[in-house]
């Protein structure tokens, strides 16, 4: 009994260990956003992302962006949704709408609390609202990630799946900061937020 007891312990504390972590790299960051010190981070970032421009990255950074826009993670949504509706994956399914409701939720809030300006974009772009978190990097994220999970719990986790997720929220992380309308602050926000969600529903 009390070696079942310990073989449990270690993981929650494991789990438990990385979600203060987590928890705790979202609170720097968004003081550090707030009081306005992110700057030399920013631009080196930004320098980097933005170092080689041309037409064609342009075509493949609005391309990847374009999922991560309302309509883009609407679709996404159905599709997995229906996906899962389909294999009468009822609990994967509560568990996946429950992710993506957190995202949103997060993700206005926060915006709402900090309320920081965009950058000016090199291309003229122009996005509405406030500027952190990034909404396209976070929701990306949680659906990229939260299907990580349901693959895992339905058994049809594999690495390149895992990896071709990833990838794109990624992809679509850093297509923002390229075209201007987002901090790379902004999107590390986002993806550290969508991780604190993702690793509290690993527990249920």
């Amino acid at each position: 009994m009390m070696h079942n007891l310990s073989d449990k312990k270690g993981p929650f504390l494991c789990r438990l260990s990385l979600l203060v972590v987590l928890l705790s790299a979202v609170i720097v960051l968004t003081l550090l956003v707030e009081t306005g010190k992110t700057g030399a981070f920013d631009a080196f970032f930004i320098g980097m992302v933005q170092f080689n421009k041309s037409r064609a990255l342009q075509v493949l950074m609005q391309g990847l962006t374009a999922l991560g826009t309302e309509y883009g993670v609407i679709v996404l949504l159905i599709m997995i949704s229906a996906w899962l509706w389909r294999r009468r994956a009822y609990p994967e399914l509560l568990m996946y709408l429950g992710i993506a409701l957190a995202g949103f939720v997060t993700e206005v809030s926060v915006k709402i609390l900090v309320h920081r300006a965009r950058p000016v974009s090199w291309l003229g772009l122009t996005a509405d609202g406030y500027s952190y978190p990034s909404g396209h990097a976070i929701m990306t994220f949680i659906l990229a990630a939260g299907l990580v999970l349901v693959l895992r719990r339905l058994g049809m986790s594999r690495w390149w799946k895992t990896a071709i997720l990833l990838c794109l929220a990624a992809g679509v992380g850093i297509s923002r900061v390229y075209l201007g309308v987002h901090w790379p602050t902004d999107v590390l926000g986002s993806w550290l937020m969508g991780s604190v969600i993702i690793s509290t529903k690993r527990w249920s």
